[in-house]
Order: structure tokens, then C-alpha cells, then sequence
């Protein structure tokens, strides 16, 4: 099927490639997160989960609000709590207008379909969002630096997985430590 996006997605994909072949890595960055943020966008949640440290007379208000979560008193002066966002309050966080989850669906589904062969083999170790890590290399005919292909990132020695987005790869020259929420000192 003909995609709206596949003109802005072919052309920030094509400038991606240039950036990486004069080795400008932080414009190569910039175009991957504006590829990143179109399947991204689609699918941010329209409400959010709002934690605050506020005194008495917002408490009182927020515990009211059919949206409150839970709270707890910190001092006698201060509380911390919890409640959904789903309202467009000047001093918060204002949540998006155009959200259209079924496109983000649909495309981590095809992207699903596409890694399946590799995502279900014997061989597979580890899969995410978008890569898998295998015992034995994919067929050169799958290999390739165009959109929709596969490309080979590293060759691991060995692989540590605690958690989604908790690894660290064994590199024959260098190790790759990623770990979501914290930075590379404190994991």
C-alpha cells in the first residue's frame, strides 16, 4: 500500500545516508531521530501519569480530581502526588491533540511480520523494537544499507541480556553497554 510519508521518509533516510558517508554523526543522529519521532509520535499516549510536590491547598484540589492516583504527606508543609493528565492545563504537561496508535501498531506489526523468520529461529538470542541478535549470520540477499533491509551492526562475542533494553555486547575491539533509564556510569 501507497504510504502518505514515504516521500519524507525516503528523503530524511537518503540525507541519513550522506551525513554517515562524510562521517557527520550528529546530523546522521538528527535524521534518525526525525525518522524515530514520525512512528513515535503516532503513537503517544494522549494522557499522561503527572507526579508532583505541591503544599496543601494543590493537594487538596488534585485528591478531589476523579484523575488522582495515590499521594503521600512528605512534611508537614509538603506533599508528593500522583494523578492522569488527560487536560490541557497551562502549568502541566499538555497532552497531544493528534494521536493515531492503530499506525504505530500497525507498523511495529509489520516490522514483526518482516523480523519473524529471524525473531522465531533457533538460533535468535535477543530481539527488540527494531534488531535481533543471532547465532549465525542472515543470507547476504538480506543484508543491505536500504530502507526495509537488514544491516549487520556488530559482530558480538558474546552477549549479556538481563531485560529489554538492559544488554551488554562483547565486541571483538570494544563492549556496548546499553541499559533504558540510566546512563553508561551508573550501570
Amino acid at each position: 500500500m501507497k504510504s502518505h510519508f514515504e516521500g519524507y521518509v525516503s528523503d530524511i533516510f537518503k540525507s541519513r545516508q550522506e551525513a554517515k558517508k562524510r562521517g557527520n554523526e550528529v546530523l546522521s543522529y538528527i535524521y534518525k531521530i526525525l525518522l524515530n519521532s514520525l512512528y513515535g509520535r503516532f503513537g503517544i499516549q494522549p494522557e499522561s501519569t503527572m507526579t508532583t510536590i505541591c503544599e496543601e491547598n494543590k493537594y487538596n484540589y488534585l485528591i478531589k480530581n476523579k484523575d488522582f492516583i495515590i499521594a503521600n504527606k512528605l512534611s508537614d508543609k509538603y506533599y508528593i502526588l500522583s494523578y492522569l493528565n488527560k487536560r490541557d492545563d497551562a502549568t502541566d504537561w499538555a497532552p497531544p491533540r493528534l494521536s493515531v496508535v492503530q499506525l504505530a501498531a500497525a507498523i511495529t506489526s509489520c516490522l514483526r511480520i518482516h523480523m519473524y523468520k529471524s525473531i522465531s529461529s533457533e538460533d535468535g538470542y535477543y530481539t527488540d523494537t527494531d534488531f535481533v541478535v543471532l547465532k549465525n549470520p542472515l543470507p547476504e540477499k538480506e543484508i543491505s544499507s536500504k530502507l526495509g533491509k537488514s544491516k549487520l551492526e556488530y559482530n558480538v562475542k558474546k552477549g549479556t541480556f538481563l531485560a529489554p533494553k538492559s544488554d551488554l555486547l562483547e565486541l571483538p575491539n570494544d563492549d556496548i553497554i546499553k541499559h533504558k533509564g540510566l546512563t553508561k556510569k551508573l550501570v
